[in-house]
């Protein structure tokens, strides 16, 4: 009667196939660092770039609403003064510190 026959492979671990293993997982490590830290960087200039394209605008916007309320504020402070028979001063010296305007001369 014939024995079956088994196949058994003894695993042997050298240095050399343990070192190449460790380093094969170094490199793929290193790869997907490399992408992930790319994409974080790709991202954080975009975000920058679209940040600053929006803060042109709001700028943009400010300085429209600025020149608006002076217009608006102009007109009504005139109505305000010519109300209150306030003149305008004219050849004034100074004004001192304390927010007191000089007499007109």
């Amino acid at each position: 009667m014939k024995q079956p026959r088994h196949n058994t492979t003894a695993l042997n671990y050298t240095g050399t196939g343990v070192f190449n293993v460790f380093l094969l997982a170094a490199v793929i490590f290193l790869m997907m660092y490399f992408v992930v830290v790319s994409n974080i960087i790709t991202s954080s200039s975009y975000r920058i770039g679209v940040l600053t394209e929006e803060l042109s605008g709001l700028t943009e916007i400010n300085g429209l609403l600025t020149a608006q309320k002076l217009s608006i504020e102009d007109s009504s402070m005139l109505s305000f003064a010519q109300g209150q028979n306030m003149v305008q001063a004219t050849h004034v010296s100074h004004i001192f510190e304390s927010g007191n305007v000089a007499l007109q001369q």
